[in-house]
Protein backbone atom coordinates (compact mmCIF):
# COMPACT_ATOMS: atom_id res chain seq x y z
CA UNK A 1 0.00 0.00 0.00
CA UNK A 2 2.90 2.35 1.12
CA UNK A 3 4.91 1.88 -2.31
CA UNK A 4 1.35 2.62 -4.56
CA UNK A 5 1.07 5.99 -2.32
CA UNK A 6 4.43 6.65 -3.35
CA UNK A 7 3.72 6.04 -6.89
CA UNK A 8 0.53 8.04 -7.72
CA UNK A 9 2.20 11.22 -5.71
CA UNK A 10 4.96 10.87 -8.56
CA UNK A 11 2.36 10.61 -11.41
CA UNK A 12 1.11 13.34 -10.24
CA UNK A 13 3.69 15.56 -9.35
CA UNK A 14 4.82 14.71 -13.08
CA UNK A 15 1.38 15.49 -14.54
CA UNK A 16 1.38 18.77 -12.77
CA UNK A 17 4.65 19.41 -14.36
CA UNK A 18 3.36 18.83 -17.45
CA UNK A 19 0.79 20.47 -17.20
CA UNK A 20 2.68 23.78 -16.75
CA UNK A 21 4.30 23.56 -19.93
CA UNK A 22 1.39 22.95 -21.79
CA UNK A 23 0.00 26.11 -20.47
CA UNK A 24 2.93 27.60 -21.62
CA UNK A 25 2.83 26.26 -25.15
CA UNK A 26 -0.52 27.25 -25.57
CA UNK A 27 -0.02 30.56 -24.76
CA UNK A 28 2.79 31.06 -26.68
CA UNK A 29 1.25 29.27 -29.95
CA UNK A 30 -2.16 31.67 -29.23
CA UNK A 31 0.37 34.66 -29.39
CA UNK A 32 2.73 33.26 -32.54
CA UNK A 33 -0.79 32.74 -34.23
CA UNK A 34 -2.05 36.35 -33.56
CA UNK A 35 -5.59 34.98 -31.96
CA UNK A 36 -5.75 37.85 -29.02
CA UNK A 37 -4.21 41.83 -29.45
CA UNK A 38 -2.88 42.03 -26.08
CA UNK A 39 -0.06 39.43 -26.18
CA UNK A 40 1.76 40.82 -22.99
CA UNK A 41 -1.43 39.83 -21.07
CA UNK A 42 -1.79 36.80 -22.17
CA UNK A 43 1.72 35.68 -21.69
CA UNK A 44 1.97 37.12 -18.30
CA UNK A 45 -1.02 34.85 -17.09
CA UNK A 46 0.14 32.22 -18.45
CA UNK A 47 3.41 31.62 -17.29
CA UNK A 48 2.13 32.86 -13.77
CA UNK A 49 -0.27 29.81 -13.64
CA UNK A 50 2.60 27.44 -14.83
CA UNK A 51 5.02 28.80 -12.29
CA UNK A 52 2.10 27.88 -10.08
CA UNK A 53 1.46 24.21 -11.15
CA UNK A 54 5.47 23.96 -11.39
CA UNK A 55 5.99 24.73 -8.02
CA UNK A 56 3.38 22.92 -6.72
CA UNK A 57 4.09 20.16 -8.79
CA UNK A 58 7.68 20.02 -7.37
CA UNK A 59 6.43 20.45 -4.05
CA UNK A 60 4.19 16.94 -4.73
CA UNK A 61 7.31 15.14 -5.70
CA UNK A 62 9.68 16.12 -3.16
CA UNK A 63 7.15 15.96 -0.35
CA UNK A 64 7.91 13.16 1.91
CA UNK A 65 5.08 11.99 4.24
CA UNK A 66 6.16 11.12 7.98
Amino acid sequence: MRREEINLRKEYGMYLLDVSKLIVGGAVITTAIQLNTDKFLIITIAVSIAVFFGIFGFIVLTFKKK
